[in-house]
């Protein structure tokens, strides 16, 4: 069984085909799958950006699981084994795989996503088979609620390595959904003096204090960011976090001369207005980042040896024939930030 896309909010539990096992593949049960910005998308919309649904797939990029089934050349998994699921399958031989920049692969097979023609199937299975390559194995006892963040987690790792040094560096991120909740986490492991987080609602604006913001802003309440732009900054590195045209204006109105505003979030093209003015007479560096980039077994690591605790924004779960009930929940913004979907091995 599965969740699968027919098309806007048209999302069925339903069974799906099994699958055979290649000879460098692993069969996995599903332990967790988390419900991303991406998977919403195309609930609402069977769209995501220029990807759009041309026949029905299994949502899901964020999962973890045990292996229940090996090929012969499924080198280093055996059946038990705990794993998270890289959702990028890279092919290493074009031009951004050749530099150094697999986030940049030409050629990406990426999980859950209508961006191939036919689309690649995601987590929302009961049971998936995924080539050995893209799992991370992780102790036996590690709870899939805690791995199964390792994706956007990684998006976060890579976005304050694209920043450069955060030690001793005061940061702000405007958005405290998931990546700006986990990017506070990250910098705060990364050793950042001061870390506000700008978000409209009060319970993100907590959750962020509790993921390791030191103070945080209502960007509602104007007077603040504007005085903060009006002494020409306060902050070494903005994060945009939040997708939104209004947040990547005060992300870079609050950068002080010389910093750096770093694009996470996923701003609609066709609205989107960029303060230039402001960047140019205090030079700020614009940097964008996008998915992670050979970071993704090492913010499973973070998350297995408690470095970072992504508790605070995992607020519900449900069991994968709930995923009607786990949608519903994880559009309420204000009661949720992070809704898994739990398989038979959580």
């Amino acid at each position: 069984m599965g969740a699968v896309l027919h098309g806007p909010e048209d999302l069925r539990y339903e069974p799906v085909r099994p699958e055979p096992l290649g000879a460098d593949e692993v069969r996995i049960s599903l332990g967790a799958a988390g419900i991303c910005g991406s998977d919403q998308h195309y609930f609402r919309h069977a769209r995501m950006g220029n990807f759009v649904l041309k026949a029905p797939f299994a949502l899901g990029h964020e999962m973890s699981g045990d292996v229940i089934e090996t090929g012969p050349e499924a080198a280093g998994l055996a059946p038990g084994d705990r794993v998270v699921v890289d959702p990028a399958l890279t092919c290493g031989s074009c031009p951004g795989c050749r530099a150094g920049r697999a986030n940049l692969c030409h050629n990406v097979q990426f999980m859950g996503s209508a961006s191939h023609d036919p689309h690649l199937d995601g987590g929302y299975r009961d049971t998936f088979v995924v080539k050995a390559v893209r799992c991370v194995k992780v102790p036996a006892g590690t709870p899939h609620e805690i791995v199964v963040v390792t994706e956007p987690l990684s998006v976060a790792v890579h976005a304050v390595e694209r920043a450069g040094p955060l030690l001793g560096r005061d940061v702000v991120i405007t958005g405290g959904g998931t990546i700006g909740c986990l990017i506070a986490a990250t910098a705060r492991a990364a050793g950042a003096a001061r870390i506000c987080v700008s978000d409209p609602s009060g319970f993100r604006r907590d959750t962020a204090l509790k993921m390791g913001a030191t103070d945080v802003i209502d960007p509602t309440q104007r007077d603040a960011i504007n005085a903060l732009d009006a002494a020409g900054g306060a902050f070494d590195i903005g994060f945009e976090a939040s997708g939104n045209t209004a947040g990547f204006n005060d992300c870079v109105r609050m950068v002080r001369r010389g910093g750096k505003a770093v694009l996470v979030g996923m701003i609609p093209t066709t609205d989107c207005t960029v303060p230039f003015n402001h960047m140019t007479t205090r030079e700020i560096d614009l940097i964008s980042t996008f998915r992670q980039n050979g970071v993704f077994g090492r913010s499973a690591a973070m998350l297995v040896d408690g470095h970072i605790d992504p508790g605070p924004i995992v607020t519900g779960s449900y069991r994968l024939a709930e995923v009607h009930k786990a949608f519903t929940a994880s559009f309420d913004s204000e009661r949720h930030i992070k809704v898994l979907l739990l398989g038979a091995g959580s």
